[in-house]
């Protein structure tokens, strides 16, 4: 059943007609708020106290959702049946977090070669080839661990811009460089393309790439046909969506970053929140709540964009693996019977860092008309294991700039005399926080992310698990190399590719 005919939402609806949530000040000081509107799962707190709802429309987004079947959607992707329905395929992702998956001879074999890499000190250099989900989650975690990175300087690679790759390789030494070439259907075009440069460099060096190349893919034949051995290829499942994969053997960098014991912590971390997410009622479940949540600010409020400012640099990717999380999921027009959508699905999700973002966009985020939700991601200690009083006091700032942004964006100020520095407020925000940044915790604050955009999907009855719109670019990309002329090209393209002879 599509949002717009579940019949909770007529009754959300009505309710609009004499509610304004546009001033949410009144509601801040109800005492009771705090009881209502905040959760816990360990060190994990989310407090969605700031946002533009009351207890009776709470109630209702969870009568939404219990209408929607939510939880038996989630037990039926935890059970392993085939919910991506247009391509016929289970979810495997949850599987992955558990990690008594390492006793199977794939992922044996995975750790046995991490684990070589990282005690022999073979290499010093790791270039991660991909793109999409095969790059936007390693970096992302890479980064966020980096106060726990234990092996070789790691890079990657994702434009097809030959600066990108040519500015990396002048980092790294032909004799102690290991590509890792990450492609699910090993025949994406930009991947490919950067695996041939590299490929090239090794063999100017007198490098052979099985000396100095794995391969990560579904796709072993052609791994094969590349020129890989099989002892340098590493299965990735074809039931892990790209966006889902960083569980998966896509993680190889991970685990060459923060090592064994990590990556499990890791795991674990993920592992506690799905268990949350299968097993909690939809009152008190974390997940499902903010996917509620921006179901009431994109489809009731017509809040259309959504913004994620996590105030650690440790975290600067993660709005833009969010980014591809929410929108590649869930940016789809049809429901899963194909029925076009009558209420969208997906706020438009973009973010940066605090307290850099203050002083760009939060101007925009104050006073400008529209009014946009937020998350603000807040670890309440530094996981920098060179903490000085000094730095301590820098942290507190920062802690001390977020809740400030928070509590203005949600109250405002009034001016009467200068119409200039009259803030509207209403502006909702939800604050996650947790103590710091360690492995345990960013599995699970990554899980939280894939549970909401997977609850989110599961409300609005479509496909969260397919990218049509990603495959058509890419099949087109590929005609165009194998025929300027093709009809599907339209005439303002094929003249720019004959200007440049191409």
């Amino acid at each position: 059943m599509q949002l717009a005919k579940n019949p909770v939402t007529k009754t959300l609806n009505e309710k609009l007609k004499y509610k304004n949530f546009n001033n949410i000040k009144p509601l801040l000081s109800d005492q009771n708020r705090l009881n209502d509107f905040q959760f816990n799962l360990g060190d994990l707190n989310v407090d969605i106290t700031r946002q533009s709802l009351d207890k009776e429309i709470k109630d209702d987004l969870v009568k939404l959702a219990k209408k929607s079947n939510v939880k038996e959607k989630i037990q039926a992707m935890a059970s392993g049946s085939k919910i991506n329905t247009s391509e016929n395929k289970s979810v495997d992702h949850l599987n992955l977090r558990k990690v008594e998956r390492f006793t199977t001879g794939e992922w044996a074999k995975l750790l046995d070669f991490s684990n070589n890499i990282l005690t022999s000190k073979k290499f010093e250099y790791i270039v991660n080839v991909g793109i999409g989900g095969s790059d936007l989650g390693p970096m992302m975690v890479n980064q966020a661990l980096k106060d726990f990175h234990v092996g070789p300087n790691i890079f990657f690679v994702s434009n097809i811009d030959p600066a990108n790759m040519s500015d990396i390789l002048e980092e790294c030494n032909p004799l102690k460089t290991l590509f890792i070439i990450t492609s699910k259907s090993f025949d994406t075009l930009e991947t490919l393309e950067n695996a041939k440069v590299a490929k090239k460099w090794l063999l100017q060096a007198n490098k052979s790439i099985n000396d100095s190349m794995v391969a990560i893919t579904s796709s072993i034949d052609k791994a094969i046909k590349w020129g890989f051995n099989d002892e340098n290829i590493f299965y990735l499942s074809k039931n892990i969506g790209g966006r889902y994969s960083l569980w998966s053997s896509v993680a190889m960098p991970i685990i060459l970053s923060i090592g064994e014991n990590n990556f499990k912590d890791f795991l674990n971390g993920a592992r506690i929140m799905d268990e949350h997410f299968i097993n909690e009622d939809v009152e008190n479940n974390i997940p499902i709540i903010l996917a509620l949540l921006r179901i009431w600010n994109r489809n009731f409020l017509n809040r259309n964009s959504h913004c994620i400012i996590p105030y650690s640099s440790r975290l600067a990717k993660l709005p833009s693996w969010a980014q591809q999380l929410e929108m590649e999921s869930n940016g789809k027009g049809v429901d899963i019977e194909g029925k076009e959508l009558i209420m969208a699905a997906s706020p438009l999700i973009w973010g940066e860092v605090g307290t850099s973002a203050q002083h760009s966009f939060f101007q925009f985020l104050h006073q400008g008309l529209e009014i946009i939700p937020l998350d603000i991601l807040l670890p309440l200690q530094s996981s920098n294991k060179q903490m000085t009083k000094e730095k301590t006091k820098k942290h507190n700032y920062l802690i001390t700039n977020a809740l400030a942004q928070a509590d203005s964006l949600a109250k405002g100020s009034a001016d009467l005399i200068n119409k200039n520095k009259n803030f509207p407020g209403g502006r909702p925000s939800t604050i996650i926080s947790w103590e710091k940044n360690t492995p345990f915790s960013i599995g699970k604050l990554i899980a939280l992310y894939e549970n909401i955009t997977i609850a989110s999907g599961f409300i609005w009855n479509i496909n969260s698990f397919d990218q049509w719109g990603v495959e058509l670019g890419k099949k087109l990309a590929l005609k165009i190399e194998t025929d300027k002329d093709d009809d599907e090209l339209t005439p303002a393209s094929k003249l720019l590719l004959k200007q440049y002879g191409y």
